[in-house]
């Protein structure tokens, strides 16, 4: 709560994510995604300097390749590999539609940012 109320000024918020630790504690850091690319600018530039719980923030913008689009391609592209040949080759042409599938929905989802 204390997060997105940080946040909401600068734009609508799409998502905000806290990873944790096993034993449920925070990790320390979050992931807060703005619904443009314009708003989470605005954002970085101007909570560049604050403290929150007594930390400062260090705000970094994510890699194109860490979207969950990218990362299930990742991830379907390794268990393509683990695939043993004798599935046959059926299969791997299914995996390699819904990669292209995946890769067209990433791109339209940049589209609509740059936007």
């Amino acid at each position: 709560k204390e997060l997105r109320a940080l946040f909401k000024p600068f734009g609508e918020i799409r998502s905000i994510r806290i990873p944790r630790k096993f034993d449920g504690t925070h990790r320390g850091f979050a992931f807060v995604d703005f619904v443009t690319n314009a708003e989470a600018k605005h954002a970085l530039k101007s909570l560049q300097h604050t403290h929150f719980y007594g930390r400062h923030l260090v705000m970094e913008f994510a890699k194109d390749d860490d979207s969950l689009e990218a990362l299930r391609v990742k991830t379907a592209r390794y268990f393509d590999q683990l695939q043993d040949d004798s599935a046959g080759a059926n299969n791997r042409r299914k995996r390699t539609k819904i990669e292209e599938e995946l890769k067209e929905s990433a791109e339209a989802k940049e589209a609509e940012e740059d936007v």
